[in-house]
């Protein structure tokens, strides 16, 4: 795992800030993680989606890990999480072929009591301002419909006269739907780099086929989207996993 560093200019931030992204848990090992956010010292963590493989009743080793993550990082600064799509159960997507096809999310009480308790701020299609910056967490649209997530929300998002944050696990959703919002910085997760990192691109992600264009890196100098924790079933090849360290100027 590495510590990846990007520094970008918004007049809208009244003072310098760093966030840190950290994204795709799927169950690794928490420990370099904590040790790498105390490192960097962030303003605030966000972490926008798969931090928990779901969030029904099945409870064990990564969810223990998940939580731990969690509880952890609210110590060292003022945590945000969203959802992806492994939270909601709608997992297999290499294979493009979702779990979940209630159109509900299946999350058991005891673990969103749990992710309350942990001290991070949960955020499921809505949003929270905390020392003049608003944050959203837009959910994975993976188990409805036509797979389209809430976007009526971002409209009152938008209207907040703050610098605005948003979690969204999906970057294939920024072109469709987030692009020409006025929300200052969008992070997210899901693509694992490409997977496969060959002459700087990645080969694949879900939800945006072979030679996806949003894998890691800053696009449009307001989405940043991170490789990820976990190795996974299939070998990363020149495509570390990493926590990115975001400094606004």
């Amino acid at each position: 795992m590495k510590t990846t560093v990007y520094n970008l200019k918004n007049k809208r931030f009244q003072k310098p800030v760093r966030f840190a992204l950290v994204s795709d848990l799927h169950g690794a090992d928490v420990l370099p993680v904590i040790d790498a956010l105390k490192k960097a010292d962030p303003d605030y963590i966000l972490m926008p989606g798969d931090i928990f493989e779901r969030l029904d009743n099945t409870m064990g080793e990564a969810y223990d890990r998940a939580l731990l993550l969690l509880k952890e990082s609210a110590k060292i600064a003022p945590t945000f999480y969203s959802c992806g799509n492994h939270e909601d159960g709608a997992t297999r997507s290499w294979s493009l072929k979702w779990k979940n096809s209630t159109g509900k999310r299946q999350y058991s009480p005891k673990a969103i009591n749990d992710i309350k308790s942990s001290g991070a701020i949960f955020l499921e299609d809505s949003f929270t301002v905390k020392n003049g910056i608003a944050f959203g967490g837009l959910a994975s649209g993976l188990i409805k419909d036509g797979s389209v997530p809430e976007l009526s929300w971002l409209d009152d998002f938008c209207k907040i006269d703050a610098p605005k944050v948003l979690l969204c696990h999906h970057p294939e959703y920024y072109k469709k739907y987030l692009k020409n919002l006025d929300i200052d910085l969008i992070v997210s997760g899901h693509a694992h780099g490409g997977q496969w990192i060959i002459f700087g691109r990645g080969v694949f992600a879900p939800g945006q086929g072979i030679f996806p264009k949003y894998t890691k890196g800053v696009y449009d100098g307001k989405l940043i989207v991170g490789t990820g924790l976990k190795k996974g079933s299939i070998p990363r090849f020149f495509n570390p996993t990493e926590v990115v360290i975001i400094n606004i100027n």
